[in-house]
C-alpha cells in the first residue's frame, strides 16, 4: 500500500507538470500491451503504419515499458514548455546507477522479459548508457514519424486539464482526487490518498513534495505513482480528452471547406509557386482585392496557409504540412 498524507494546506503542496517524453512512452506502453488500452486501440491501429524497423525495434524494446514504465522517463519533466528534445538530453544525462536500477526493475517486472532476463540483466549491468541510448533512439524515431503530431493535438487538452484542476484547486486537493476512484481510495478526515501496490510506502506530502500531478491520456487506465528516491513525488493521473476521431473529423473538415472553391485552390496553387500579396493574387486571379481577402481568411482560419510580413507587405504562404495532414487524415478514410 502506497500512502500519500497531504498536510492541512494541501494546495501549497502540489504542482502540475507535463512531459512530451513520459506521454510517448505511455503510448508505447500501450502499444506493447492494447488487450487492457480500450480507448487507445484507434492509436494502435493509426501505427500499424509505421516503417517495419521502427515496429520491430518498438516489439523488440518492448520490456522496458510493457508493465512498468520506469520513473527515469520523467526526469525531463517540468516546465510547462520544454520540448521533447530537450526531455531526451535530460534523460540521457542521469547518473548510469540511476539508469541501471530502473531498467533492471522493469527487467524484474516484466512477466514477457523473463525468457531472456538473464541476458538483459547483464546487458544493463555492463552497459546501462547503451541501452538507455537504443531505447531513446527508438523512442525519438517513434517521436518524430508518429507522436509529435499526437503531442500538437494533444498538448492543448492536457493544458486546458490544468487549468480546470487549478479552478478547483480552491476547495481543495482530496475533492480534486475524488475522481480517480476506484484506482485511489482517499480518507479525507485523516487526509490521506491510498493505493493498493505491492509495496508499502508512506510518504508525508510536506516533506517529500511538492506532489507533482502530470495528467496523461495514454496512462489511462492506470494512476502511477512515483515515489521512491532519487526521482521527485509525482502522480499521473488519467484523463480522457473528446474522442480523438471526433477531433480530427472536424479539423478535416474544416480544412476541406476551405480547399472546396475553386478560386481558393487556385490561390493555394499560386502560393505553392511563392509567398504572393493580397494585391499580386488580385491581378493574378482577376479577382477584387475584398474577394481574395475573403478566400484567404477562410484558409488563415483553417489553417492552410500563413502569413509573414515583408517590409510594408504582408505576404501569404501555404503551410505545406497541414496540405500533407489533410491528405493523410483522407487515406484514413479509405481504410
Amino acid at each position: 500500500m502506497i500512502t500519500l498524507r497531504m498536510p492541512p494546506d494541501a494546495a501549497e503542496h502540489v504542482s502540475f507538470e507535463l512531459s512530451a517524453l513520459a506521454e510517448t512512452v505511455h503510448s508505447w506502453h500501450a502499444l506493447s500491451a492494447p488487450g487492457h488500452h480500450a480507448l487507445q486501440l484507434p492509436w494502435v491501429r493509426r501505427c500499424r503504419d509505421l516503417p517495419p524497423q521502427l515496429r520491430n525495434d518498438l516489439r523488440r524494446l518492448s520490456w522496458v515499458v510493457r508493465d512498468y514504465v520506469p520513473a527515469l522517463f520523467e526526469a525531463g519533466a517540468g516546465h510547462l514548455d520544454r520540448t521533447f528534445a530537450e526531455e531526451v538530453e535530460i534523460v540521457r544525462a542521469l547518473p548510469a546507477a540511476h539508469i541501471a536500477r530502473d531498467l533492471s526493475e522493469a527487467v524484474l517486472v516484466n512477466e514477457s522479459a523473463k525468457a531472456n532476463a538473464a541476458n538483459l540483466r547483464k546487458l544493463i549491468k555492463k552497459d546501462p548508457r547503451g541501452v538507455l541510448d537504443d531505447v531513446l533512439t527508438t523512442l525519438t524515431t517513434y517521436w518524430e514519424l508518429a507522436f509529435s503530431k499526437e503531442w500538437d493535438h494533444l498538448e492543448p487538452q492536457l493544458l486546458d486539464t490544468v487549468a480546470e484542476a487549478g479552478t478547483a484547486l480552491p476547495g481543495g486537493v482530496l475533492p480534486l482526487l475524488r475522481e480517480l476512484a476506484p484506482a485511489i481510495r482517499l480518507d479525507v478526515r485523516r487526509r490521506l490518498v491510498l493505493l493498493d501496490r505491492p509495496h508499502d510506502h508512506r510518504v508525508e506530502v510536506a516533506e517529500r513534495g511538492p506532489l507533482r500531478l502530470t495528467p496523461s491520456y495514454y496512462a489511462w487506465p492506470h494512476v502511477r505513482v512515483t515515489c521512491d528516491e532519487p526521482w521527485p513525488l509525482r502522480m499521473t493521473y488519467p484523463v480522457v480528452p473528446p474522442n480523438p476521431q471526433v477531433r480530427e473529423s472536424v479539423e478535416l473538415s474544416a480544412g476541406l471547406r476551405a480547399l472546396g472553391g475553386q478560386s481558393r485552390l487556385d490561390i493555394i496553387r499560386l502560393l505553392a509557386e511563392e509567398p504572393r500579396s493580397t494585391q499580386e493574387l488580385s491581378g493574378l486571379l482577376g479577382l477584387s482585392g475584398a474577394a481574395v481577402s475573403r478566400h484567404l481568411k477562410l484558409l488563415l482560419d483553417a489553417g492552410v496557409v500563413q502569413t509573414r510580413r515583408e517590409g510594408y507587405y504582408v505576404l501569404y504562404e501555404v503551410v505545406g504540412q497541414r496540405l500533407i495532414d489533410l491528405a493523410y487524415e483522407l487515406r484514413l478514410l479509405a481504410r
